[in-house]
């Protein structure tokens, strides 16, 4: 495993642990407002890494909407394994909200 792929698979447990904390938070928070939509603004994906895995010489910067958070997939005809990880934006921003009201 060479830095790319330790960059990219430690990229997308963070991405993975804030959605999935998120999610619980959101569920558990009593005064947090619109639930469903910080719920599914928590599914989505704004920013992250990608990379061959099959060749990991290059590391991609991705800009873009993704669901879910972590993606990997297969290209039959070249056989490459494709992973791509994006950051959960609104999942960090319901994590801030629902600390509790500002006294």
């Amino acid at each position: 495993m060479n830095g790319y792929q330790l960059a990219v698979a430690l990229f997308a447990l963070l991405s993975s642990a804030v959605c999935l904390w998120a999610i619980v938070v959101i569920l558990r928070s009593p005064h947090l407002r619109f639930k469903p939509l910080w719920l599914a603004g928590s599914l989505f994906g704004f920013a992250g890494l990608g990379i061959d895995w099959s060749h990991p010489d290059d590391l991609v910067l991705l800009y873009g909407i993704a669901i879910p958070v972590v993606m990997t997939f297969k290209v039959v005809a070249t056989g490459q394994i494709i992973v791509r990880a994006y950051f959960p934006v609104v999942a960090a921003i319901a994590l801030a909200e629902a600390r509790g009201p500002k006294n």
